[in-house]
């Protein structure tokens, strides 16, 4: 696996999100076990098809201009968006258009779904609170450069998914005996992040997008 997906598979995985918030509110219902299976298993599906399709896509592609060009380009608009992002998080203006659109109640009206929740309901806020973004679709870039073989780059997506989900994945993993300490780790987490969503968004994404800028950078310059 290319260092940069790996790098943005972290990143995905640690930075703040309305899954966290999702998988402590399934370890709050009656029997966590099957939703949280379920909530993983609908966002992996949704989110590996997505991945190897567009690998599958890119595949044997010969587009205009030389690879490492492109892929330097991406990775310099890709970086300055982040870190674009979180200039607007430091500054509270990417709260505030949230606030405007209504898109901070999204993540109440989730986890409140999930407090008794079915299976599909389940699933469904996996695939919900796993969409394609930014990070997964510059991994997939990364993962497709050079034009690997096809199953390497199958399998590079399916680890970039099992690092995205592994906080809910561990939370089924432990769900069944230790259900209670589970519940009361995610909560402990949730809570600190919660407090310092601002600081936790703001450094995630500088660091990547500078780490992806540098990179860009060199590859432009080599």
């Amino acid at each position: 696996m290319s260092v940069e997906a790996l790098v943005l598979a972290i990143a995905s995985a640690l930075r703040p999100s309305t899954s966290t918030a999702a998988v402590y509110a399934l370890l709050s219902s009656e029997r966590p076990r099957l939703p949280l299976a379920a909530f993983a298993f609908g966002g992996l599906v949704v989110s590996c098809t997505f991945g190897i399709v567009v690998v599958s896509a890119l595949h044997g592609v010969s587009l205009p201009g030389h690879e490492s060009t492109r892929n330097a380009i991406i990775e310099l608009v890709a970086g300055g968006a982040m870190i674009g992002f979180a200039a607007g998080s430091w500054s509270g203006h990417v709260h505030r258009l949230r606030r405007r659109s209504g898109g901070g109640e999204r993540p109440g009206r989730i986890v409140a779904t999930l407090r008794r929740p079915t299976l599909k309901v389940a699933a469904a806020a996996g695939a919900a609170t796993h969409l394609p973004g930014l990070f997964y679709l510059v991994a997939l870039n990364a993962i497709a450069a050079g034009s690997p073989p096809l199953a390497k780059a199958i399998v590079e997506v399916l680890f970039y998914n099992a690092i995205w989900f592994s906080v809910p994945i561990a939370a089924f993993a432990v769900a069944g005996r230790h259900a209670d300490a589970a519940h009361a780790k995610i909560a402990q987490v949730n809570a600190w992040a919660r407090e310092r969503e601002q600081m936790l968004v703001v450094v995630v994404f500088a660091a990547v997008g500078a780490y992806l800028v540098v990179k860009g950078i060199v590859e432009l310059a080599s």
